[in-house]
């Protein structure tokens, strides 16, 4: 799996959950934080959706780990750095 398309399966992940449909996704969208584009609960649903795109594609991985909790920088800061994640655990 190529980044892109990583990218890809986090943006519509992120999508479903956002209410007004002029807000557009991109590489940058905050997920996590003060600016973050989702809740708390959202961002566990959108691990859980993302996790369920990629078994759809074969691609078995958890993306929540001990390791993935304890970076001094989270995996789950933007949809670039998820998307790395995810190319980071295939």
């Amino acid at each position: 799996m190529e980044k892109k398309e990583a990218v890809e399966i986090v943006i519509s992940a992120v999508s479903e959950y956002i209410d007004d449909e002029s807000v557009q996704i991109s590489e940058s969208a905050i997920l996590l934080g003060n600016d973050a584009v989702v809740d708390s609960i959202g961002l566990v649903n959108l691990i859980v959706d993302v996790e369920s795109a990629l078994a759809e594609k074969d691609i078995e991985i958890t993306l929540t780990s001990e390791d993935a909790m304890s970076r001094r920088k989270s995996p789950f800061r933007s949809v670039e750095t998820l998307a790395d994640y995810i190319i980071e655990l295939i």
